[in-house]
């Protein structure tokens, strides 16, 4: 991926004054409590120092400032590829809709093994061949207070992440270790919450140990709790765990733990999570999850190179932050750069550039807009500009591009760097999906250009040679009822799977189709050839 613009590199370098509402407030990021009126109703918040200064200037830009509507242009018709069935996942026994898959991974160990999670407790495994999937692990025999009950689409077995190691020598550290990321009711156990908000459930990043990291089904050695933590709602919570495939043994990178969260639910983020550095909420966490100290406290070590590792009033644990709802992020397999989809609320969808203590705007911006200041605004704003303090997305959608159909909610899907070989036209590019329509844009990151987004454009589909939507494969219509629930998966090979979450469908991108353009000169040089064909025939006949 192309390097980002400069100011991407300078998170948040703005100097912050000392006006009469903030002045007890010493550092950057303390809080304190303010009584905010929303719709008549007055509450307690939690408000940063940043958050303030932000809010002050808003206010005084926003006087009399317009509010935009279709914020960005229609997305223009791109590349058409095609789309073979991949397999199936089976449903499990169990009330309510037949599966919930979210994500595809592969296990990095030469063997071609794919892993699939269903929400609701299994990890299934498959091969690039598309094998028929089959159980693997199952968190809900395990004893550790599974639960997906709080919300059956957001919380469960979100997701899972095997060490770099993993299968592949025995003799180094990892070789029999994977994680997953789950979610429990209330304990008290929690060893991270927001001070003063309520506690809906818990997650939890596990530690597995297995007997034989190549067997059919893993065979449960061992386990241990690695990060607890209380979230306030139901809703925007646990997200992808992941390490960065590019980091080699001995690097600084090999074997950290990336950790995504949302900003722990709600509207307009109530406890002011995404920017505050003491909240697990609205960010990317960096960790090193092998044990420190054996029996001792620590379950977990914070990596040298995290950018508030020594900031006093910060979470050493924190990487990234100002983020909704990062429910999906992936990485270049060959420079490690990672991408962020960030579920927007109200009007902008986004991807960002995964930078160490960058700033990405949530709730003070959507995309590359700035938000309304007030609770009951949900509008976005061409004022105050970016003046460099956040990392503006590397490409966006508005919600207009997707409510046109008759649709009335939108979602970024995931976002991965294409990297395998059975698609030129689309390697170096961004794939990219929305995952009620399941519709699916792709960009080249070069696009972006000075700190602007880089431009969209739509990918289509064929099956069997016939033009097809997700819509369609997921046996769904358009309008407000119709929901693929897509999500994006890329396997060893950077090859693309895509996947409906709740029909527990899979389908592989495979080689693409030609332009329009080129089916024109297709169809024309058939055209030239039959005449030809003709013309010889008749003048054979005429000969004869």
């Amino acid at each position: 991926m192309a390097s980002p613009p400069t100011r991407y590199l300078q998170p948040d370098p703005f100097t912050y004054g000392t006006p009469s509402q903030i002045g007890k407030l010493t550092r950057p990021h303390q809080t304190l409590i303010v009584v905010v009126t929303i719709r008549g109703v007055a509450f307690m918040t939690r408000i940063s120092k940043v958050s303030l200064w932000i809010l002050a200037l808003g206010l005084a830009t926003q006087a009399g400032a317009t509010a935009i509507v279709n914020p960005l242009p229609p997305i223009p018709p791109g590349r058409t590829v095609g789309v073979q069935r991949f397999l199936t996942v089976p449903p499990l026994a169990q009330a309510g809709s037949s599966v919930r898959i979210q994500q595809i991974q592969p296990v990095r160990d030469g063997s071609n093994r794919l892993m699939i999670n269903d929400t609701r407790g299994l990890l299934y495994v498959t091969d690039t061949r598309g094998s028929a999937a089959q159980p693997w692990f199952d968190i809900r025999s395990q004893g550790v207070g599974f639960s997906n009950s709080a919300n059956s689409t957001q919380t469960g077995l979100m997701s899972f992440a095997f060490h770099p190691n993993f299968g592949r020598d025995a003799a180094k550290p990892g070789y029999d270790t994977f994680y997953t990321m789950d979610t429990s009711a209330p304990t008290g156990r929690a060893t991270w919450a927001v001070s003063g908000a309520p506690n809906n459930h818990e997650n939890i990043v596990h530690e597995w140990t297995v007997a034989d990291p190549h067997a059919a089904s893993a065979t449960i050695v061992s386990n241990r709790e690695v990060l607890r933590v209380a979230q306030p709602y139901s809703d925007h919570g646990a997200g992808t765990i992941a390490f960065n495939p590019a980091a080699a043994s001995g690097s600084t990178d090999y074997g950290k733990l990336y950790i995504g969260f949302g900003d722990g639910g709600a509207a307009n983020d109530p406890f002011d999570s995404a920017q505050s550095l003491t909240s697990p909420f609205g960010k990317i966490l960096r960790i090193d999850p092998v044990d420190p100290d054996g029996a001792g406290p620590r379950t977990y070590a914070i990596p040298a190179g995290n950018p508030f590792a020594d900031q006093p009033d910060a979470r050493p644990e924190v990487w990234a932050y100002g983020l909704r709802n990062p429910q999906n992020f992936s990485f270049d397999p060959s420079t490690g750069s990672m991408l962020i989809s960030d579920i927007g609320q109200n009007q902008i969808e986004e991807v960002n550039v995964g930078l160490a203590g960058a700033n990405y705007g949530w709730p003070l911006r959507e995309g590359t807009f700035a938000r309304g200041t007030s609770g009951s605004d949900f509008n976005i704003y061409a004022t105050p500009a970016n003046d460099g303090r956040f990392a503006d997305p590397i490409a966006q959608y508005d919600h207009e591009e997707i409510f046109r159909d008759g649709h009335t909610l939108a979602g970024v899907g995931g976002a991965f760097l294409y990297a395998g070989t059975a698609i030129p036209e689309l390697i170096g590019k961004v794939v990219l999906g929305d995952l009620v329509t399941g519709r699916l844009f792709y960009f080249s990151p070069d696009g972006a250009v000075n700190g602007a987004p880089a431009p969209l454009s739509e990918l289509f589909l064929t099956l069997d040679a016939m033009p097809t939507t997700m819509l369609a494969l997921a046996g769904t219509s358009n309008g407000a009822g119709g929901r693929v629930d897509l999500r994006l998966g890329r396997d060893a090979d950077g090859e693309l799977y895509l996947l409906t979450k709740t029909r527990g469908e899979i389908f592989r991108l495979v080689g693409s189709v030609p332009e329009p353009a080129t089916w024109a000169m297709l169809l024309l040089g058939f055209a030239m050839i039959g005449g030809m064909v003709r013309r010889r025939g008749a003048a054979a006949t005429a000969t004869a």
